[in-house]
Order: structure tokens, then sequence, then C-alpha cells
């Protein structure tokens, strides 16, 4: 039996790298009484499949898990047995019986990254925002593998909504992921910087969600792609 599971990761543990993560995950498993199949070999290791890197510094909203299990168990069991054992600031929150083929790397292609502004209007955010994508190009020093290298984010950009949210104001950002070009959180945080936006208006960061672009549609991992 295979599951995919969308947990979440609470502001607190935002430092924790991935590695952290995977160990944590794995302790939990084995805390739980979870039938994670192992993989052959004289280094068997539990066969547990992080999805894409949660950057260090941010928190995500909806993040997801591949695990192969040794046999059939009830989704809402173990739900339930994951939530009694983790810490309180991650959170298992659905999980589905998953026979796909393609790992979460291969399938999800798009993600939205949150960022959220104090000290300034929603008319003002807006403004920013419009005349930084009146631009023909959005350029800036690449912060991949190939520091350095002038990037041009714009065809990445698929979607920008503005909104007032207490007493700031949210900048949700929904970009590629691989191809047309891998978009970071923080090469989008150059960007905004570059638009105008301060270092001091950027009160937070942190990935919304996950996700499967098929033309104009968005699916969760969790969803079928129609």
């Amino acid at each position: 039996m295979k599951i995919r599971c969308e947990y979440s990761v609470s502001p607190e543990l935002k430092f924790l790298s991935n590695l952290d993560m995977m160990h944590m995950m794995e302790r939990a498993l084995r805390r739980a009484d979870i039938p994670y199949a192992l993989t052959e070999g004289f280094n068997p290791h539990i066969k547990l499949s992080m999805g894409t890197v949660l950057p260090v510094g941010l928190w995500g909203e909806r993040e997801y898990f591949d695990l192969e299990l040794t046999k059939e168990v009830s989704i809402d069991w173990f739900i339930k047995q994951m939530d009694s054992v983790l810490p309180e600031h991650i959170n298992i929150m659905r999980a589905i019986e998953n026979n796909s083929q393609e790992s979460l790397m291969k399938t999800i292609n798009a993600a939205c990254y949150s960022y959220k502004i104090i000290g300034l209007s929603e008319s003002e955010v807006k403004q920013i925002i419009n005349n930084m994508m009146n631009k023909s190009e959005l350029t800036i020093a690449s912060r991949g593998k190939k520091k350095n290298v002038e990037k041009n984010l714009k065809p990445g950009i698929y979607e920008i909504e503005v909104k007032e949210q207490n007493d700031s104001v949210i900048i949700d950002l929904t970009v590629a992921v691989g191809e047309p070009v891998n978009i970071r959180f923080d090469e989008l945080k150059d960007v905004l910087l570059q638009a105008g936006i301060k270092e001091s208006n950027l009160a937070d960061i942190y990935r919304k969600s996950n996700l499967i672009k098929k033309s104009a549609n968005y699916y969760t991992p969790l969803e079928k792609v129609v």
C-alpha cells in the first residue's frame, strides 16, 4: 500500500532543515507503529519520499510526502497515529491511497509563495505589483546552483493576488517549479525589493501550496489531474 500525505509546518519550525524534517517523520513512523516498508540492501531505510524541499526559513501550509507500507491500513487510523506522536507544530491534514508511479518531485511543477507586507496599504502594494508586471522582463541574479547568472523570472510567474489581511497585505505569487524557469522564494523576494518594497516591509514569507499545473488548471498532489 502506498500513501500520499498532506501536512502543515507551523512558523515555529521554519528553521528546520529538510534532512531534519525527514528524520522527524521517520521517528514518528516508528513511534506510531506504522507498518512502513524498507528498502533492500545492507543499509535499509524507510520507503519515505519527501516532496519539494521546504527551504530553511520558510514554513508551509501544504507540504507532501509519499510512503510505502507493508500492509493495508485505514487512512483515518494512519492520520490519528501520526498526529499522536508528531510535534504540535506539524499536522497531518489529509492522506490518500496513492498508486501513482510518478514521484512528488516529478509531479509538482508549481508553487504558491505568500509574502506578508506591513507598512504599506493594499492600494500601494497593488500599484507596485502592477508597475512590476508591466515590465517586459524581471531580471535578477540567480540564487540557485549557477549563482549570479542573470535570470528572467517573468515567464514563470503565473498568477499574483494581493489582498488585505488584518493590519497587513498578503501577496500570493503562483510560480513555476522546474520549467519554464525554476523560481525560488528568495529570487521572488529580490524582484519585490527591486520593484519598491523594502526589506522592512517584509514581515513573513511562507509556502502556501505545492501544485500541479496543467494548462490553465491547478491541482493539489492529492487530486486527480484531468
